[in-house]
């Protein structure tokens, strides 16, 4: 490091560590260490659309958690894929560019006590650092460094998908983050032309000529350093040696839902006994750090197709390989470059209120859970998630160790209504994957499959295959109550020159993918910093 002195330590350079990091050392007044425990982003299966699954499964690029065995899902222990480089989680997710309902964001405010975050300061902040392709409106920004543009081109298959809709009396929904989200429509991704655009590339890179910014990857942060009450500085390990970098202003934690957390433990900020339980001395008693967990659930229904039109692997559409291989290398448009999660839909379960509380998200082709294979053949995958799940779980570490996987437990539909929710998705998935839409095409359901003939049968199935869709917030929640962990400024409680900035603090979740309102976060929470007298 060039000096062990910075005004501002960031923790984490995923999607809010690298917005912050660019927001910070605009002033040249203001030296930023940013920290990140992952390396380099740069790897053909991050850039590349199309090898998204290679990068959700490896290890370079990700911390590879998996949850406590879950008792309504048969015990099974879920697989939690969380980015470790540069970009965090958007260098490896699906790029999927949602910002949840209008309405999510002014409940943070009238229910939850999140004063300033409701959907009129929310939409500015999306506009500011959006670059839509489409063009600049009411909804959007066409300026800013946030790429995002659409699908190209969508398969017949996908277009199947949005007929079937209409089949079912749904709307055509042209921009599910305009207006409002009901409806089938194609989504939108962080993309800039062939590549992924994640937020390492957006908001970091640029910002990294800067003399006033330092990032050091492959640094491990162990604990905050708290004096009296107040955060001095991170202890970090880098090759295997500790550095205590010290922080004149603030240390802002923006390691995830998972991370953030686990280091405030580690720091002995948390429930106490759980902190004496791994072996941490605690130093802010602070119960709610590790609950409110959340996350959306998913169930996926597949059906086969005779013809070669999906993305699949087979002899018949080896021809198409090549191509896009070739058009890959000489940096042309092709199958490589082209996001294979191309459509989706806001529906409404038999429980929804005025929201929709589905969301549904197709692919043209056959696909495992979190790509861990490439099934052979032709095929179309839907999922279906949980919106608004009233499950809560909690995150605690293990150990005082820093390099322990914390313990993830969402603790998946103890709410009974989430079961019921889902089922009613798997039922909505069968139907569209069913529909004369298909005709054309369909072979055969693959899943659920044919013996699933009952809603019993279904319930029993959501509890065998339900996974994750990657959207863990509200360990490190906002708001009021003896749970909430940071104030509407992202203060921590009862310490002083620390935040955390990450979905950590989203007091509930939003319809939709996560990363789009966790990069508003970060804008929204850099001038609360900067505005802070020293």
């Amino acid at each position: 490091m060039s000096t062990d002195i910075f005004d501002f330590i960031v923790v984490g350079a995923g999607s809010a560590g690298c917005v912050l990091a660019e927001r910070l050392s605009r002033d040249p007044r203001h030296t930023v260490l940013l920290l990140e425990a992952g390396g380099s982003d740069d790897a053909a299966v991050i850039r590349t659309p199309m090898l998204m699954g290679l990068a959700i499964q490896s290890r370079a690029y990700n911390w590879h958690y998996e949850t406590e065995p879950q008792g309504e899902l048969n015990d099974r222990r879920l697989y939690w894929p969380r980015g470790r480089t540069l970009g965090g989680s958007s260098a490896i997710n699906a790029m999927h560019y949602i910002r949840g309902a209008h309405a999510n964001y002014d409940e943070w405010r009238d229910v939850c006590g999140c004063e300033g975050w409701d959907w009129d300061s929310a939409l500015a902040a999306f506009r500011e650092v959006e670059g839509q392709s489409r063009g600049a409106d009411a909804y959007h920004g066409a300026d800013g460094p946030l790429t995002v543009q659409d699908v190209s081109p969508l398969n017949p298959l996908t277009e199947a998908f949005f007929e079937a809709g209409g089949l079912l009396q749904y709307p055509r929904n042209p921009d599910f983050n305009g207006a409002g989200q009901l409806g089938f429509g194609p989504y939108q991704v962080t993309q800039r032309g062939l590549r992924r655009w994640s937020a390492a590339d957006a908001f970091l890179k640029p910002a990294l000529s800067r003399p006033n910014l330092t990032l050091r990857t492959g640094a491990l942060t162990r604990r905050v350093l708290l004096e009296a009450g107040v955060a001095r500085g991170v202890e970090v390990e880098v090759d295997g040696r500790c550095e205590l970098p010290m922080a004149r202003r603030e240390v802002i934690l923006c390691g995830g839902a998972v991370n953030s957390p686990q280091l405030l433990q580690l720091s002995g900020i948390g429930d106490a006994g759980d902190l004496r339980n791994a072996g941490v001395t605690p130093e802010i008693d602070l119960p709610g750090v590790g609950r409110n967990l959340q996350d959306h659930i998913d169930i996926i229904g597949q059906i086969s197709t005779r013809s070669a039109t999906s993305i699949g692997l087979s002899l018949r559409a080896l021809p198409t390989l090549i191509g896009g291989v070739a058009a890959w290398m000489g940096g042309r448009a092709g199958p490589l470059s082209t996001n294979p999660i191309q459509g989706g839909a806001f529906v409404r379960s038999s429980q929804a209120g005025d929201l929709p509380d589905i969301q549904l998200v197709f692919t043209p082709g056959l696909a495992a859970p979190h790509g861990r294979e490439m099934p052979l053949g032709h095929g179309a995958t839907l999922h279906a998630c949980v919106l608004y799940p009233e499950s809560r779980g909690r995150l605690r570490i293990v150990s005082n160790d820093p390099a322990m996987p914390p313990a993830i437990d969402p603790a998946y539909l103890t709410a009974p209504r989430d079961l019921e929710v889902l089922t009613d998705g798997l039922e909505i998935v069968r139907t569209l994957l069913g529909s004369t839409a298909f005709d054309f095409d369909r072979r055969a359901e693959l899943l659920p499959g044919p013996d699933k003939t009952s809603r019993s049968d279904l319930m029993d199935d959501v509890r065998a295959r339900a996974e994750t869709l990657y959207h863990p917030v509200g360990t490190c929640m906002m708001g009021r109550g003896e749970l909430a962990v940071v104030d509407p400024q992202l203060r921590v409680r009862g310490v002083e020159r620390l935040r955390v900035v990450d979905a950590s603090v989203m007091p509930r979740l939003v319809g939709g993918n996560t990363n789009a309102p966790t990069i508003m976060i970060a804008t929204r929470a850099a001038p609360m910093i900067l505005e802070t007298a020293p």
